[in-house]
């Protein structure tokens, strides 16, 4: 006696989706666009809207601080609706630019934080105490 199994063939996978995951796309973009929200609405009277306030930045170094980490902003919920959008191809070249930027990121962020510091404890050496008395 013979049997026969049938197997539906390559073309034609089931597609067997998690329950709940057809609104992931709606969540994550959702998220994105939130915390882009909260970022502007937490620097608007420092950064974005500076002017409107007339709050002075310290120095340039802010001003290229605060673009990146606002473009880092941008590629999260650029990254989120590409993937929703179902252009994952995008997505994956866009990533290779969002290394290059975190990199930049960390070096910016250093930078911002030294310039942010007194300048009178710069000035007495405190820094260069601090760290040639650790040994």
């Amino acid at each position: 006696m013979a049997t026969v199994v049938a197997r539906p063939s390559t073309a034609e996978k089931l597609v067997i989706g998690l329950p709940g995951r057809r609104y992931d796309h709606f969540f994550f973009s959702g998220m994105a666009l939130l915390i882009m929200l909260t970022v502007f609405v937490g620097f608007a009277h420092t950064y974005y809207m500076a002017g409107i306030f007339h709050a002075p930045l310290p120095s340039a170094i802010i001003h290229i601080h605060g673009a990146a980490f606002s473009c880092w902003i941008l590629l999260l919920v650029a990254q989120t609706l590409l993937v929703s959008a179902g252009r994952v191809d995008i997505h994956r070249r866009l990533g290779i630019a969002g290394f290059s930027l975190a990199c930049l990121m960390v070096i910016l962020g250093v930078l911002a934080a030294t310039d942010s510091l007194p300048g009178e404890v710069v000035r007495q050496g405190w820094i260069r105490n601090f760290s040639t008395s650790s040994h």
